[in-house]
């Protein structure tokens, strides 16, 4: 038995030094690739990982003077209570006006907006003009490339356009002002956020496209399969794999209705529907000065979209669908 477990002993070495050796082989064979990752390995630790540290706000009472590790955990009558700003924050309506908020906005882009290039992609699949489906695939991915501080501008040029405006008057009876009135400028977020990220959401549906054999449309054909049951039958099953991998990662971003979005169009009169968490995080920490409860609200978001990633993957994973570990 004692000699059983030196062979295995040693034999898990060999696994081990070969294993060691191959790992050495691909460094030194690939080198430039690893060289070209190391800075992309810098930015994530600096602009990510780093950023972290600073989450003990939410738990401490923050000085200036005294910076994030200088200064106090947070006490309350003299007395640790590091969930204090966690309390203060839960107890106020604020929050909660500002979380259904949030929820509204991220579920609406999500009903919409999640189906949106399934349904372009499904149509460009379709068409018998391969030189016009480029075409519409190019002119589809421009708006993505527009910052919203360009996009915000052009809108709220648009709303105040007069030709707009008797469009509107002609179209609904009355003049439409997306950004004087709540539930216009949801509609407004939701048709905005369309608009700029069809086309490149598009991407990864076309790559799946290349991975189905086209001898499975050419056997539907002759099985007397129509346009209809070969999308339904061939191409969406096709496309599940992308479709559950982008289904988690947009679960996964709920929190967060779309900060740049609703910042370069928002104001004052939208509050009421209007702001979001992150607009009251931004509204409490960098006008405010409040860090501490405002990285309170950010963590809250990032644990929430952790949870939501998690059981999304597990459900996903139990329907036999990919997940993304």
């Amino acid at each position: 038995m004692a000699d059983n477990l030196k062979t295995a002993l040693n034999t898990d070495r060999n696994v081990k030094k070969r294993s060691w050796i191959k790992a050495k082989d691909y460094i030194v064979r690939f080198w430039p690739l690893y060289v070209m990752l190391l800075p992309l390995l810098v930015y994530l630790f600096i602009f990510n990982y780093y950023p972290m540290f600073g989450l003990q706000l939410a738990f401490k009472d923050w000085y200036i003077r005294k910076g994030i590790w200088g200064s106090p955990w947070a006490t309350t009558d003299g007395t640790l209570d590091l969930f204090k700003y966690f309390n203060q924050l839960f107890s106020t309506s604020m929050f909660g006006e500002k979380l259904i908020n949030t929820l509204r906005i991220s579920f609406l882009k999500m009903l919409f907006g999640f189906p949106a290039p399934i349904i372009l992609v499904l149509a460009l699949n379709e068409l018998s003009s391969l030189k016009f489906a480029k075409f519409v695939q190019s002119i589809s991915y421009i708006p993505h490339f527009l910052s919203w501080v360009v996009l915000g501008g052009i809108f709220l040029s648009l709303d105040k356009s007069e030709i707009f405006q008797s469009f509107m008057t002609a179209l609904t009876g009355g003049n439409v002002h997306f950004f004087s009135n709540d539930d216009l400028y949801i509609g407004f977020l939701v048709f905005s956020d369309i608009y700029k990220e069809v086309g490149w959401g598009t991407i990864i549906y076309l790559a799946s496209l290349m991975n189905i054999d086209p001898q499975l449309y050419e056997a539907a054909a002759l099985d007397g399969a129509g346009r209809f049951k070969k999308i339904w039958y061939i191409t969406l099953p096709g496309l599940v794999p992308a479709i559950s991998i982008n289904a988690i990662l947009t679960l996964s971003n709920v929190m967060y209705a779309g900060f740049d979005q609703i910042y370069n169009t928002y104001n004052d009169v939208l509050s009421g529907k209007g702001e979001t968490l992150e607009m009251y995080l931004f509204r409490l920490g960098v006008t405010g000065g409040d860090y501490s409860i405002s990285t309170a609200i950010g963590l809250f978001n990032s644990v929430v979209g952790c949870i939501l990633v998690i059981i999304t993957n597990f459900v996903t994973k139990a329907m036999g669908g990919d997940g993304i570990w």
